[in-house]
């Protein structure tokens, strides 16, 4: 009998997925995201995927990208923050292709497994960060605060978060903790950015496709929120709701129609920015 992927295995795999779509979208003309490393990470295995997923299936994950690009860049460039923390870094090259302002210090942390493999990758393709980059190689169901001050980060300055492309992966009370670990580490003024599903996405006819496709290929989406302003703001942030197809995650590319943001009982995958208050 085969075993199950553990859930380590399966984010992993969801990895080079994410990175298989990236190069994807680097090869048109009109790309809205410029990674050249994408390809070597993404290797047989997100090539492998990328042969059952036609390119317009996966504009979502494109534009979630370019969106959170956009939000990153923001929040240095605009508010001049000069700490920004992935959890679940994955094989992000954000750290190489865009552009920082001096003094922005990146930190990534994931699996080992994941860091080592890519951190290989990129040695041999001579690739250079473009600002002070940190890799920390920790399971985030284990404890990870610690581990990041130890390595530089700096909890009375702020700082900008993004937890990208895994939440959906996760439990609820999973999704809440890690939500509850970051609001503990940082200071007035930081930014948070994510993305997350209701429940409807799970059941509703226009998703549900989706979904079991994920479940086949070993990634069931089990994490939701009904509610990620609510959630937020009794955490003290103040949040922004968006989803692929609306004016700022767009770009042309999203050829569905547009439901709105808040719509109820109706399916939602919302890309969200949020900022601490005092």
């Amino acid at each position: 009998m085969t075993e199950k992927p553990s859930a380590n295995q399966m984010l992993a795999s969801t990895a080079f997925w994410t990175a298989g779509v990236r190069a994807r979208e680097t090869r048109r003309e009109d790309c809205l995201i410029n990674d050249p490393w994408a390809a070597a990470l993404a290797g047989k295995q997100g090539e492998e995927w990328l042969k059952q997923h036609p390119e317009e299936s996966t504009i979502p994950i494109v534009l979630r990208t370019r969106f959170f690009d956009d939000f990153l860049q923001r929040v240095t460039d605009q508010y001049g923050i000069r700490q920004i923390v992935l959890l679940a870094a994955g094989l992000d090259t954000r750290a190489f292709r865009l552009h920082w302002p001096e003094g922005t210090q990146f930190f990534e942390l994931d699996q080992p497994a994941v860091l080592n493999f890519k951190e290989k990758v990129l040695h041999s393709l001579g690739a250079r960060p473009a600002c002070e980059r940190r890799i920390i190689g920790k399971d985030l169901t284990e404890p990870w605060k610690d581990v990041l001050i130890a390595n530089g980060f700096d909890p009375q300055e702020r700082s900008g978060w993004l937890l990208e492309g895994f939440l959906f992966y996760l439990p609820v009370e999973t999704i809440t903790r890690l939500i509850d670990e970051v609001t503990s580490l940082v200071a007035p003024g930081s930014w948070l950015g994510f993305d997350i599903i209701n429940q409807a996405v799970l059941t509703s006819p226009w998703t549900k496709p989706w979904v079991e496709m994920q479940a086949q290929w070993g990634a069931p989406w089990i994490g939701t929120l009904e509610d990620p302003e609510g959630t937020l703001a009794a955490r003290g942030w103040e949040a922004t709701l968006t989803q692929a197809g609306q004016t700022d995650a767009n770009h042309g590319r999203w050829s569905l129609p547009v439901i709105p943001t808040k719509m109820p009982n109706m399916p939602h995958n919302w890309l969200v920015t949020a900022q601490k208050g005092v």
